[in-house]
């Protein structure tokens, strides 16, 4: 696929952008790299989920059950995504992801994830909803910072995951 003058401009600019990203991991911040990262891990978000459940209203229910189809949508449009576009990740790492099934970067299925939980947790909780952009925003700072995405597939995983979770509350 031939790529526009726009194209190739920005696609060099979201790797010198990553790459200074990755720069900034060093020491302590390799480590907050590496909790952030994590924290987008979906089995942790499904066990939020079952507790929203548990512990929300009943009436507040439907509210859980539509972010839950949010981020089994979010997440298969993410997955055909990624096998469609098929774009390498910046550095292979084990421990991150599958270096069998999902590799892949383009979009960021945590920052995908995270996009969902901005949306929707304030719209829970709101007395500590404020919480889950600067999570977010750690979230996929973290997974440049190590390499396992470039700038953009983070940017558009968050949006991605917003954008769904938005047409879920509407509908």
């Amino acid at each position: 696929m031939k790529r526009t003058p726009l194209g190739r401009w920005l696609i060099a600019k979201d790797r010198a952008i990553s790459a200074w990203c990755r720069r900034t991991a060093q020491g302590h911040a390799r480590r907050w790299a590496v909790l952030g990262a994590h924290l987008g891990d979906g089995w942790l978000w499904i066990l939020v989920l079952i507790l929203e459940w548990l512990f929300v209203p009943p009436d507040r229910r439907p509210l859980v059950a539509r972010w839950g189809i949010a981020m089994l949508l979010a997440g298969g449009i993410t997955t055909s995504m990624k096998f469609l576009w098929r774009r390498q990740r910046p550095v292979q790492i084990g421990g991150f992801y599958s270096q069998t099934y999902d590799q892949h970067s383009f979009p960021s299925g945590h920052a995908t994830r995270m996009g969902t939980v901005v949306v929707f947790m304030p719209t829970l909780n709101p007395w500590w909803g404020w919480l889950a952009l600067p999570i977010a925003l750690w979230v996929a700072w973290s997974r440049v910072a190590l390499g396992v995405h470039f700038l953009l597939d983070v940017v558009v995983g968050l949006a991605l995951g917003m954008s769904i979770s938005l047409i879920a509350l509407a509908v």
